[in-house]
């Protein structure tokens, strides 16, 4: 039996998606399918109240600035804020696919099920489209459905009476009027949704497991990433880091005067918080630091520190699995892992093509570092650019690199450093211009 054939197949039509798109079409690849499971393009930047469906929530913003979160070939509008809504971000992503013309590769309400490698190397990719099953297949497969697919809830000891969502589900703090709630986790959702519930909740609490880095956004009246990015020009590593502890340290003052406990790591070995608005609710008593959270009965709580309150709600805001449901065979180890044996982060060494994009947690934005990866990819793809030969030594390699700079840990099993990654992309996208390459 025949099925509908692509030359390249793109799960995914959120922000990393449709620069994958935009680049294989200037690399003149025209034969592409692209599945996007909702029924909008845009991905989680699709605000919705339907607790079903992954978005952001209602109040949230970039948390990287209007200037290093455009693409640079499609600049956001001059009257775009510092830190633009999720309501602009969606704007600029729809006008961004208009000007490319990329709406005629995606099918929308196609969920994809299942991926299978066929005997003669190509994918058979398996969608649900209407309540019917599509099929198709694919010489190249390019995945860019995020990291935000499998929410995961840590179990909590003893019985809880009241309301337990992830924070993938929490949508308005009007939800939450006169609630007490208690918000876990010291990330940037945990503590946007925290700062978010303040002014109408009767009670937020914030429980954080240890120490959190946490950096207000703007710093000397401009935004922290644009100030931070002097400091990435040829310096020692080291040099930097300690610097920017110690710039830090003289802007924040010590946590313990929030009541947070004290980072005893290297900063900039943890994925940092970035958030002006947290450190004011808590010193103004609108928001409570609490630790770890210890075991519940009832409405109760109980902390690590043998303290306990009452709560209507928990949100838990603590992370997703990485895994890649319908690429099982590929990914059937990676719903707990500390690191993804990607190189680039996103070239497997034994899967010639496939090609995973935005699967990294920069301190920036993710899209703009997808740009570079799809650039990679369709070079590749086009024939313009050639993985190297030792892809598997490369990825050990990095693997020793990362294990000891950033924590062992599910959150930062794709952390990167965008600075030195950009580099690195940028190294091999040169290597794909020079007039050698281009004949392959």
């Amino acid at each position: 039996m025949g099925f509908e054939h692509f030359r390249v197949c793109v799960i995914g039509a959120g922000p990393t998606g449709l620069t994958t798109l935009k680049n294989l079409g200037d690399a003149g690849i025209d034969d592409v399918i692209c599945h996007e499971a909702q029924d909008a393009t845009g991905g989680i930047w699709v605000f919705s109240d339907d607790p079903e469906r992954p978005s952001v929530y209602e109040s949230a913003h970039t948390i990287s600035s209007r200037r290093l979160s455009q693409f640079p070939d499609f600049p956001m509008p001059d009257d775009y804020p510092d830190y633009p809504s999720n309501a602009q971000i969606l704007a600029y992503m729809r006008a961004y696919e208009a000007h490319f013309d990329l709406g005629r590769h995606i099918r929308l309400n196609s969920r994809v099920e299942t991926v299978t490698r066929e005997a003669d190397g190509r994918w058979k990719i398996e969608a649900m489209r209407e309540g019917r099953s599509h099929i198709h297949t694919a010489d190249e497969l390019v995945v860019c459905s995020g990291h935000h697919r499998a929410p995961v809830m840590p179990d909590l000891p003893g019985t809880f009476d009241g309301e337990q969502i992830h924070s993938v589900r929490y949508k308005k703090a009007q939800n939450y009027a006169g609630k007490r709630v208690l918000v876990v986790g010291g990330g940037n959702s945990a503590c946007d949704i925290a700062v978010a519930l303040a002014p109408v909740a009767g009670h937020v609490s914030l429980s954080l497991r240890g120490p959190q880095v946490i950096i207000p956004k703007l710093v000397g009246g401009r935004p922290v990433d644009v100030q931070f990015r002097k400091l990435h020009k040829p310096i020692f590593r080291w040099a930097r880091d300690w610097l920017v502890e110690k710039i830090v340290k003289f802007i924040v003052g010590p946590y313990a005067q929030y009541g947070l406990p004290e980072p005893d790591f290297p900063f900039l070995s943890r994925h940092p918080t970035l958030n002006t608005d947290i450190l004011e609710r808590i010193r103004h008593g609108k928001i409570k630091v609490r630790p770890a959270i210890r075991s519940a009965e009832g409405a109760s709580i109980t902390f690590s520190d043998r303290t306990s309150d009452r709560y209507d709600t928990i949100i838990w805001a603590t992370g997703f699995s990485l895994g890649v449901p319908f690429l099982e065979q590929v990914c059937e180890e990676w719903d707990d892992v500390a690191q993804v044996p990607l190189y680039l982060r996103m070239l497997p060494e034994t899967e010639p093509n496939l090609y995973f994009i935005g699967l990294v947690q920069p301190v920036g934005c993710i899209w703009v570092v997808a740009d570079l990866q799809a650039r990679l990819a369709a070079a590749e793809i086009s024939g313009a650019w050639k993985r190297p030969p030792d892809i598997g030594a490369r990825i050990a390699r990095d693997m020793r690199r990362d294990a000891g700079r950033y924590k062992a840990s599910r959150r930062h099993a794709i952390q990167i450093d965008i600075h030195e990654y950009t580099m690195e992309i940028e190294a091999e996208l040169a290597k794909a211009s020079k007039p050698a390459a281009a004949g392959r």
